[in-house]
Order: structure tokens, then C-alpha cells, then sequence
């Protein structure tokens, strides 16, 4: 056989590669997308273009708060459904079902409660690769848990506009790092100001088991055991303390005043009295196990996150009673905390009479939530199951939210679709939240308008 030298191989790659260069254009794109020699445009399909204006909120300027929606497939949230439409006065629902004829006709759109998610950083940090945008996690202590993440959070992400867009209308801010991270709060998205972004604040001390809460923090342990011990001699030496009994008699010596506290030791008082929610972060199996058992033995108020591995040990995650943040359904077993992760996840949980509230987890992809829903409910979690989970009527349940259920008196908060609103084909057509219509547009929509034409 005959030697190929290099150089024989090279030369025929540059012929090769000048074929394809001056090929015609239509081998690569259909006739309908050219426009003109020299230019050709996406060949996608025209997306209806919004061009009302929007304050730094992402409100739509002159949004009336009074309106009639008729014709419409209605997913109440709590995994019922209507057909007809709803009816807003000022703000609130007063009036949903058949009974609704008039004022816009959706043509047979859904209406839904809007997604919300349960759990992610979202606001806190912008750019992966610009440390200067990172505020999800401290990073001086391992225990924390006086921070709040409203103190960080960005209501002008531009993160936000891009969940919005597709019917995330607000979600669990996380922070993250060390041993017990800080305080999660519920948010909305939309809002020019932390305060009117902000749902409910103080929505639960998030707590690390497993490697996620070890680490070289002050106050972090390096294994499960030292972890174990920490968080039992933190909560043990904080115990909340007694009210002051107004018919005791004052002792020799004693203060005139209480003792005062600090920031810190009113929280782990909180928690010890049930006053405040923990955020158990956990997703292995032996994990899941070893922070319900150290729930029960303080007698706290909590929900579970993660949860990877949790149909390995549903039948003790029911038991306990507590709700699941869980992981999301595409976790696949690419590290040591969850070999064990599967799609049907959600679904053998749900079987097992677990609480579910659908997460997506990662700030960048919170639009993909929808899609997370659907790949459970492909592997085998009831759509009605699904739609509760993920439209904030599990979560409204435990946070007393005023989200996820479509029902006379309640605030209008909720989407409109023009498909099922969990298949990734879905476009999301309008959206209110508290009753005012919030814009669909986003830098990702801005940028496909300019560019639209490739050149």
C-alpha cells in the first residue's frame, strides 16, 4: 500500500473544504429563508412582538388592574380544571369558570397560576465566571444563619425577565455555602424595589447534611459526624428561653432587665421554638435519613431540599411528614451524592404520599422548569400531581402564599399559554402578577429581534 505523506492529507482537506465553501446557499438553508444575496434570515417562524413599554419593574405601563378573559382552558392549580374564564376587579379574582363569556376571547388558551420554583439562587449572582456578580453564598463562617438573601437579591437580574418569559413568576430564593447558609425568602418576579419583589421573607434556615455542609469555614466541620455534633451543641446552647413569668418574684441579684440577644442567638431561639422554618439540604439516602432524625430530635419546623436519592427511602420521608423541595427530575448520578438518581424520582415520592414543590435549581435555567415538570410527568408523576407541585399550590400550602390556586378572591396572579403549559413547544402569551400584567420580553428577545437577520 502506498504512503499517504501529511502533506498529501492536508491538501486534501483544503479541497474538501473549499467544496463546501462555495456551495450554494441553499444546500445549508431552504429557498424560503433567503432573502437576498448576502443575507439570510433565521428560519424560524416570526414571535409575536411586544412593543408596550415596561416600568423598572417589569410591570407594562398602563396595565389596567380590571379586565374579563373568556374562552379558555383553566388549570385552577391545585390540579383541577375549568373551562371558560375568569373575571379581575382591581387586582383580584372575583368571578372564574363557565360562567365567564365576555371581554377577550382566548380562543381556547390556557390560563394557569404561573410557575413557581422551589429553590434556586436566582437574584443573588449574575454572571458564573464574574465573581464580582456572586452574593448566593458568604463564604467567612460556616454557620450563618442570621443572613437574609434579601439583602443581596437583584429584583433588576436580568436572570428574572428571562423565567417570566416563560411562566416562572417567581420562585424560593436559596443562598448557599457552609454549614447552615442563611435565611431563603419567597419571591415574585417582578418589582422595582427588594421590598415589593419580596413574598415572604424569612421562609426557612437552610441547612446542609452530607458533604455540601463540610468543608474549611470556621464552624465547618470535615465529616458527617462532625457535622452531626456541630448542629447538635448549636442548638442545644440556644434553646429558646423561657417567657418571663409575671407573677414570679424577683430574686436577690437578679437583672432588672432581660438578657439581651444577639441577632444570631434570636434565630437559633426561633428555630428551637418553631418559629421559624429549616431548610434541610440533603441528597443522598443515608443523608435524607440522618436530617429527618435530626429534625425530629429538636422538634423543628421543616422541609426537605434536594432529595436525589429520595425514592430510595420514601416510605420515611412520608412518615415524617415533611414537604420536598426535590432535586430536579434530570439529576443525574454524576457525583457521589446521588449515584442512585433516577427520572422517576418525583414520581415515587408522590406515590409514597410525599409533598411535592418542583424545583429547577439553577438560576441561569429557571425557564427550563417547565420542562423539569414534564420529564417527571413523562416518568410517571399525574399530571394534576405535577401541576400542583410546580404552579405554587404545594408551596402556598406550607408558606401561606398568595399564589397557586385561581379562585374569587385571590390575587391575580397567573399566565396564559397557548398549549399546555409544561410541553417545551408552549409559548407563553401574556402574564399578571398581583393583578398588574408584567412584560414577556427579555435580553434574550431583544437579542433574537436585532439578530434575526444573521447577516
Amino acid at each position: 500500500m502506498a504512503r499517504v505523506s501529511r502533506r498529501d492529507v492536508l491538501a486534501g482537506l483544503g479541497v474538501l473544504g473549499a467544496a463546501v465553501a462555495t456551495r450554494s446557499a441553499s444546500a445549508a438553508f431552504p429557498a424560503a429563508v433567503q432573502s437576498s444575496p448576502g443575507s439570510i434570515d433565521s428560519p424560524l417562524p416570526p414571535a409575536p412582538t411586544d412593543t408596550r413599554l415596561a416600568d423598572r419593574g417589569g410591570y407594562i405601563l398602563g396595565s389596567g388592574s380590571t379586565f374579563t378573559l373568556s374562552n379558555a382552558r383553566i388549570l385552577v392549580g391545585d390540579g383541577s380544571e375549568l373551562q371558560g374564564g375568569l373575571r379581575v376587579e382591581n387586582g383580584q379574582i372575583v368571578e372564574i369558570g363557565p360562567g365567564v363569556k365576555s371581554g377577550d376571547d382566548l380562543g381556547g388558551a390556557t390560563i394557569f397560576p404561573g410557575f413557581f420554583d422551589g429553590g434556586s439562587p436566582i437574584g443573588l449572582f449574575e454572571i458564573d465566571l464574574e465573581a464580582a456578580t456572586h452574593d448566593e453564598s458568604e463564604g467567612t463562617d460556616g454557620l450563618l444563619p442570621g443572613i437574609h438573601t434579601e439583602d443581596s437579591y437583584n429584583p433588576a437580574s436580568a436572570l428574572i425577565p428571562v423565567a417570566r418569559r416563560q411562566g416562572v413568576l417567581g420562585g424560593l430564593c436559596l443562598p448557599s455555602g457552609g454549614l447552615v447558609s442563611g435565611q431563603a425568602a419567597w419571591m415574585r418576579f417582578a418589582g422595582d424595589s427588594v421590598a415589593a419583589a419580596t413574598m415572604k421573607s424569612s421562609s426557612g434556615v437552610v441547612f446542609n447534611f452530607g458533604r455540601g455542609g463540610t468543608g474549611a469555614l470556621p464552624n465547618q466541620p470535615h465529616t458527617r459526624m462532625g457535622l452531626a455534633l456541630k448542629l447538635r451543641e448549636v442548638l442545644e446552647a440556644n434553646k429558646a428561653p423561657d417567657p418571663p413569668d409575671p407573677k414570679a418574684k424577683k430574686k436577690k441579684g437578679e437583672p432588672d432587665k432581660p438578657p439581651e440577644f444577639t441577632r444570631t442567638q434570636k434565630v437559633w431561639h426561633a428555630i428551637r421554638a418553631r418559629e421559624t422554618k429549616v431548610i434541610l439540604s440533603a441528597s443522598r439516602a443515608d443523608d435524607i435519613l440522618a436530617a429527618i432524625a435530626f429534625a425530629k430530635e429538636f422538634n423543628l419546623d421543616a422541609v426537605l431540599l434536594g432529595c436525589a436519592e429520595g425514592h430510595l427511602v420514601a416510605r420515611d420521608i412520608a412518615e415524617s411528614g415533611y414537604a420536598v423541595l426535590v432535586a430536579p427530575t434530570t439529576t443525574q448520578p454524576g457525583d457521589w451524592e446521588s449515584l442512585n438518581a433516577v427520572y422517576e424520582n418525583p414520581a415515587l415520592l408522590h406515590a409514597a404520599g410525599v409533598k411535592l414543590i418542583m424545583r429547577e435549581g439553577a438560576a441561569h435555567n429557571l425557564r427550563e422548569l417547565p420542562t423539569e415538570v414534564c420529564v417527571a410527568v413523562a416518568n410517571g408523576l399525574p399530571y394534576a400531581a405535577a401541576i400542583a407541585a410546580s404552579c405554587g399550590h404545594n408551596a402556598a400550602s406550607i408558606w401561606d402564599l398568595p399564589v397557586g390556586t385561581l379562585a374569587t378572591g385571590r390575587p391575580a396572579t397567573f399566565a396564559i399559554a397557548d398549549g399546555d403549559p409544561i410541553q417545551p413547544r408552549t409559548r407563553m402569551l401574556r402574564a399578571w402578577i398581583d393583578g398588574r400584567e408584567v412584560t414577556l420580553r427579555s435580553r434574550q428577545t431583544t437579542l433574537f429581534e436585532r439578530f434575526r437577520t444573521l447577516w
